[in-house]
């Protein structure tokens, strides 16, 4: 089986990004922590389906091999194609230098370089990334693991069961009734459809949302004309854009800032928890989900000496 390697820079670490949040436990994403291992089933452009593996043990400072199975030689566009899509989704070439120096500044906040935290595991695209944040909305964490996993299976098989995520057209080719009866996603179902179809009719451009010269007010404008987004989706995904300026403040942001940050008194409205985050300007987002994620950062799962 091939095996491709991602040159990565020097602050980058695979393990803090590949659990960085739930994509990981999100299909066609699969995660392993007792082996460390992060795997993905991917439809590439020219129709193949392969399945790519990632073991942090492998993982050197500077180069991230990536197991390639499903194909037995690599054409160059493929590889190239490889690299693109993991580069994008394990955020390789997102500049934390300044984020990492303010979070030195301020004793709260120092474990964040220490542990090599800061980059947010995303889908390859903008639609998958949008559907999985159309999932979380209005709903718990486990119900989102199972509209996810009943939507991958409408993608192309690779072997034993494991698909690929849907493409847009597939998911438009469909009607509302097989659509809702398939990924049981509720009033999400006429949501999903309708980003999918506009999608293939040409009339959004989702994957031009990545340009860095978009200002992250107009981005987050765009993303709340889509039905079904809200101020927290679209939060999210201007996260996952490496758009930090803004927050997405859900229950769990909410409690952990009742708890970390002021000492156990619920904040009297999100406005307050605003304020808290404010000095951080450009980068508050990012500091706000360093704080949803410093327990599992700090604990023994991620810190065992294997």
């Amino acid at each position: 089986m091939p095996t491709i390697t991602l040159t990565t820079p020097p602050d980058f670490r695979f393990w803090p990004t590949a659990v960085s949040h739930g994509w990981c436990d999100l299909l066609p994403y699969q995660c392993d922590e007792n082996s460390r291992t992060l795997t993905r089933i991917e439809r590439l452009t020219d129709g193949k389906v392969v399945k790519l593996t990632m073991h942090n043990a492998d993982f050197k400072p500077g180069a991230l091999p990536i197991q390639v199975d499903g194909i037995q030689k690599l054409k160059p566009e493929q590889v190239a194609e490889i690299q693109r899509k993991i580069s994008r989704a394990l955020e390789i070439d997102r500049d934390l230098t300044v984020f990492h120096t303010l979070m030195q500044t301020n004793a709260r906040y120092q474990w964040v370089e220490r542990v090599g935290a800061g980059r947010m595991l995303a889908s390859p695209t903008m639609w998958e990334d949008l559907v999985k944040t159309l999932f979380t909305t209005n709903t718990l964490w486990s119900a989102t693991i199972q509209m996810c996993q009943r939507c991958v299976t409408l993608g192309e098989i690779y072997a034993n069961g494991e698909h690929a995520f849907p493409t847009p057209e597939r998911i438009a080719a469909m009607n509302l009734d097989n659509l809702n009866t398939h990924v049981r996603a509720g009033y999400r179902g006429a949501y999903l459809l309708e980003l999918a179809q506009r999608i293939v009719n040409g009339e959004v451009d989702v994957e031009s949302w990545r340009d860095p010269n978009i200002p992250s007010l107009e981005l987050y404008k765009r993303i709340k004309s889509l039905k079904g987004f809200g101020d927290y989706a679209a939060g999210n995904m201007l996260r996952l854009m490496g758009h930090f300026d803004r927050l997405a403040t859900d229950t769990v942001c909410r409690e952990v800032y009742k708890t970390r940050i002021n000492n156990g008194v619920p904040a009297v409205d999100d406005k307050e928890i605003a304020a808290y985050y404010e000095p951080f300007g450009a980068w508050r987002g990012l500091v706000q989900w360093m704080d949803v994620m410093q327990d599992y950062y700090h604990g023994p799962q991620f810190n065992r000496s294997d």
